[in-house]
């Protein structure tokens, strides 16, 4: 499996954007401030048709290799994680990317990245995300590390597993982006029924200046979901 993810991305962590050193990051409350480098870019992502780009809630721990300029390098703990891990973070995304592309490396099909970069949970804290909001605003709102992420992989499927995460800072992804056109496939208050429950389900489609059909999918955190359910969702609307 390739992994373009340094040579594309960490110029731009860098150089570009100076995270981890610049006043904004100064002003961010993580406590584990190596911010983390894409888990993956697939080698042949830009050549399928969907150009799947998966987002997650922030990361937990700072496994992996730590670069002089503190970024964070998480490729080969991410290597066993996805393989082998059971949580449902890596299981479902594992389960829904083999029904896209099969089981024969699938991995190599997918971008998969995090929507903020430090976290506030350390290697071996169980607890729950402690995400805060000022680490939202610094990462997402005042320097728009995903946005620029996106543009670089120029996605046109992309999901984020950040339902219950401060959607607020999502609500201008459009302009972010540069696109020209969007429009509310769902409304931001949608949810659907995923076995006995109900799953955030706020969708989008864009007019970007690299595609004019994007389609953009914030819903609920696979924790504490039915597998089938929630497996059968996200691949039934990735191949819709």
């Amino acid at each position: 499996m390739e992994n373009h993810t340094l040579t594309i991305f960490r110029p731009v962590f860098e150089n570009q954007l100076s995270l981890g050193k610049n006043e904004v990051c100064g002003e961010c409350d993580a406590i584990f401030k190596n911010p983390l480098l894409p888990w993956i870019v697939g080698g042949k992502y830009r050549d399928t048709q969907e150009r799947l780009l998966f987002v997650g809630k922030p990361h937990r721990g700072n496994s992996g290799h730590i670069f002089p300029s503190g970024l964070l390098d998480p490729i080969e703990p991410y290597l066993d994680w996805l393989m082998s891990c059971s949580w449902p973070y890596w299981r479902y995304t594992r389960d829904i990317v083999i029904n896209i592309y099969g089981d024969l490396d699938p991995w190599d099909y997918i971008a998969f990245t995090n929507i903020i970069k430090c976290t506030n949970v350390g290697d071996g804290d169980t607890s729950t995300d402690k995400t805060s909001y000022k680490m939202a605003e610094c990462c997402i709102q005042k320097l728009g590390v995903v946005s620029h992420e996106i543009r670089l992989l120029m996605p046109r499927t992309i999901i984020f597993y950040t339902y219950a995460l401060f959607r607020e800072f999502l609500r201008n992804l459009p302009e972010t982006l540069g696109a020209s056109s969007s429009y509310e496939v769902t409304p931001e208050t949608h949810r659907v029924p995923c076995g006995q429950k109900w799953l955030g389900w706020w969708e989008r489609r864009l007019s970007t200046p690299w595609s004019d059909n994007v389609r953009a999918l914030v819903v609920g955190h696979p924790e504490r979901m039915k597998r089938d359910e929630y497996v059968g969702l996200l691949t039934n609307w990735i191949k819709s």
